[in-house]
């Protein structure tokens, strides 16, 4: 296709777990001349391919940016994204920002006060022998309660919440969203067949080698206390890594499959809330073509 687009247009394909986002961002890249961008928080993790399932591997933006002991952090996120997006509309291509992460989507498109807000060492040192009682009880109740219930009994995430809510009180830090012209796709699907497709995607990943890509990281030196190797399609496997047997293989696969669901469902919990997202359903006929004439609608608007 000519490249007819404005030089500020941003688009976002977005929605939970195992809905193709990243294979349709592909093909509008090929078809509008974009470049594909991840935000997806697990994709940035170099070695960790097969249980992230970085599709387009090559051709997508924001794979392998850090080791996997190494952090990265929504500001990682902003900060890289925000300088890819300028470079690719430079060239007066179209970027495409693809993923599941709803905090790494948020950011870029609404931006968030306090993602510019630092570690604070001392504090973290402070906490970190707290108890998640303990920490909960720094936290207020309507805060807490703000929060879903897998943040409220993860000690990393309730000593960021106490970070931040200290620094406010000593200065306002205000994140400015760059003014882009976003047009958010929103891809879901009907629960039988979400489920059906979540299930083949564990099975594919068990088939394309995860538990070799594991063993080869716990070769490199990684551990499990690590975040990135306490995340879905990883952390299942400790038991089975520990002590090998068909019945923990087994068991790692249907917790991974239980956690992906749970994952999607959150995923669209988060979705709903946001605005000015246009869905479409995968398990609709036509739904490919519908979303393609409405990019290609806004693509060739002033």
């Amino acid at each position: 296709m000519e490249h007819i687009g404005s030089h500020n247009k941003l688009l976002v394909v977005t929605g939970p777990t195992a809905t193709g986002k990243t294979n349709f961002a592909l093909e509008i890249a090929r078809e509008f001349q974009g470049e594909v961008i991840s935000a997806d928080s697990r994709q940035v993790y170099r070695g960790m391919d097969i249980g992230t399932g970085k599709d387009g591997k090559g051709s997508v933006h924001l794979y392998d940016v850090v080791n996997p002991d190494e952090e990265f952090s929504v500001a990682h996120f902003l900060r890289l994204a925000v300088s890819l997006i300028y470079e690719i509309q430079r060239k007066n291509s179209l970027p495409i920002v693809v993923g599941g992460t709803g905090l790494y989507i948020k950011a870029l498109v609404e931006g968030i006060d306090t993602v510019n807000i630092p570690r604070n060492e001392s504090l973290r040192s402070r906490l970190a022998n707290l108890s998640v009682q303990e920490l909960q009880q720094m936290v207020p109740k309507s805060v807490l309660e703000m929060m879903n219930n897998s943040d409220r009994n993860n000690p990393r995430r309730l000593i960021r919440k106490i970070e931040i809510m200290q620094e406010n009180q000593n200065r306002h830090i205000k994140y400015h969203r760059r003014s882009f012209d976003t047009l958010q796709i929103g891809l879901t699907a009907d629960g039988e067949y979400l489920l059906e497709r979540i299930i083949q995607r564990v099975m594919d990943r068990v088939h394309k080698g995860i538990i070799e890509e594991i063993q080869q990281l716990l070769a490199m030196g990684y551990t499990w206390d690590l975040p990135a190797m306490n995340t879905i399609g990883y952390k299942e496997w400790k038991c089975y890594m520990e002590s090998p047997s068909d019945e923990h293989k087994n068991e790692a696969i249907a917790l991974w499959i239980r956690h992906e669901i749970q994952y999607a469902k959150r995923q669209l919990v988060w979705f709903k809330k946001q605005q000015n997202i246009r869905w479409f359903c995968i398990n609709q006929e036509g739904y490919k073509e519908d979303m393609k004439r409405i990019i290609y609608m806004w693509y060739t608007s002033s």
